[in-house]
């Protein structure tokens, strides 16, 4: 049930303004962030945004929560070469029921050629990190982007566990 969830709203994320996605975005992120935001693909933006909503919802006002939460999926379409497309996000999810540890055999030494889509995705936090880092984001927010995949249940760090929730719950 939630991938079917997944999928309606990754078809649903065409409807939305991107002016308004662009003006949420304003209101946490420094001018050189918001730029990553719209870089992202649509269903990373409305992912994103949904778990902003969560978290205001929840009563966090947290700049630094926030401006993660809209950037901490970045890393996966934002870099050069090796975006993480729809079917690889497909496959990986294939993968974590068939073949757990398949995707980090892939992306073992995926730097370059077709393994980096299967890098890219392990890596998205740390990618989506050094880039948020470079916009000017917070020290809080890049590393709230580069642990958000770490294991859950596993820190002491409040934010980091209320991105954790938000996200999974989204």
């Amino acid at each position: 049930m939630y991938r079917v969830r997944q999928f309606v709203r990754a078809a649903g994320s065409w409807i939305r303004s991107e002016d308004a996605d662009t003006a949420v975005a304003a209101r946490y992120l420094p001018p050189e962030a918001v730029k990553i935001f719209q870089a992202m693909s649509r269903y990373d933006r409305q992912h994103a945004l949904k778990v902003v909503q969560v978290l205001e919802g929840q009563g966090h006002t947290e700049r630094d929560l926030l401006a993660a939460a809209l950037l901490h999926d970045a890393g996966k379409t934002v870099t050069q070469k090796g975006q993480v497309r729809l079917w690889h996000r497909v496959a990986v999810v294939l993968m974590h029921i068939a073949w757990p540890n398949l995707l980090e055999r892939l992306a073992r030494g995926g730097q370059q050629g077709w393994r980096r889509p299967f890098y890219v995705h392990l890596t998205h936090g740390a990618i989506g990190a050094e880039a948020a880092e470079q916009a000017g984001c917070s020290q809080v927010t890049v590393d709230l982007i580069r642990r958000h995949e770490d294991a859950p249940g596993q820190t002491h760090d409040p934010l980091l566990a209320a991105l954790q929730d938000a996200d999974s719950e989204n």
